[in-house]
């Protein structure tokens, strides 16, 4: 049985892979959740799944946290540093990072130096400090695997795959609501149209980040630690219908997506 530690339970990621978890009790234990301040979501979690730990950043919650978790008996972790000792104290096999934002690079060295591989779901730790992090994941022989939706995609694709004959990395964007709107009114647009994601459902910021492109260029930053590849060799494709989540193009030529 593998067990799983999520942090950032309460978030879309969070929440989708603990509905993953509940349908394969024989397979997975979860043994820790962290949230940012939603303890209210947070201790409905620890009551359901019974972690050995729970974890929120903002230490003004605590004590309201406490007070929900009631009769549950876990043991609690509180603030930016409580998080990174739990990732590294937590007795699972792996963690998935679900913290949005620079928030998730302290518990995600934390995890790794503990040797607990990795379920990366925010793409700011390797924004931020990509080659730190993957030089820390090969140093303690520990599995980075992308759980975005784009980067899973690429991931999916070289399974299997001398990372050698790798020649480009194609992902793709729907071009978000502002795709066919002329350049000359864009200090017109309001920003409700900003928001309005034509084919996801997203937070504000990432709905604004995609809107003008500036997500895929974080995802660009994102790919090339994570693969290993200069960003002269990843390209980004607008396609607006969203089938293709990502393409890899090897050295003969050949094209694997993943649909």
């Amino acid at each position: 049985m593998k067990k799983i530690a999520v942090l950032g339970s309460t978030g879309s990621i969070g929440v989708n892979a603990l509905k993953v978890i509940s349908r394969y009790p024989e397979k997975f234990k979860v043994v820790a959740l962290s949230c940012d301040t939603n303890y209210r979501l947070l201790a409905r979690q620890a009551r359901r799944f019974k972690p050995r730990m729970v974890g929120i950043k903002d230490v003004s919650k605590i004590k309201d946290l406490r007070r929900s978790l009631g009769s549950v008996k876990t043991r609690i972790f509180a603030g930016a540093e409580g998080l990174a000792e739990m990732a590294k104290s937590t007795d699972a096999h792996i963690v998935l990072i679900g913290i949005s934002g620079n928030a998730s690079l302290l518990p995600l060295v934390s995890a790794i130096d503990a040797k607990k591989d990795i379920a990366l779901a925010s793409k700011e730790p390797l924004v931020s400090a990509g080659e730190i992090v993957m030089k820390k994941a090969r140093e303690n022989g520990v599995k980075i695997i992308p759980v975005d939706s784009e980067h899973s995609a690429v991931f999916q694709c070289l399974r299997g795959r001398d990372e050698n004959d790798l020649r480009k990395i194609y992902l793709t964007g729907t071009g978000g609501p502002l795709r066919s709107i002329r350049e000359s009114l864009f200090d017109k647009i309001p920003r409700a149209k900003m928001v309005i994601h034509p084919k996801w459902k997203m937070g504000k910021k990432i709905s604004v980040d995609s809107a003008t492109l500036m997500n895929k260029g974080l995802e660009v930053i994102e790919a090339r630690w994570l693969f290993n590849i200069p960003i002269d060799r990843i390209s980004v494709l607008i396609h607006p219908e969203a089938i293709v989540h990502s393409m890899v193009e090897f050295l003969d030529g050949a094209i694997l997506a993943q649909l």
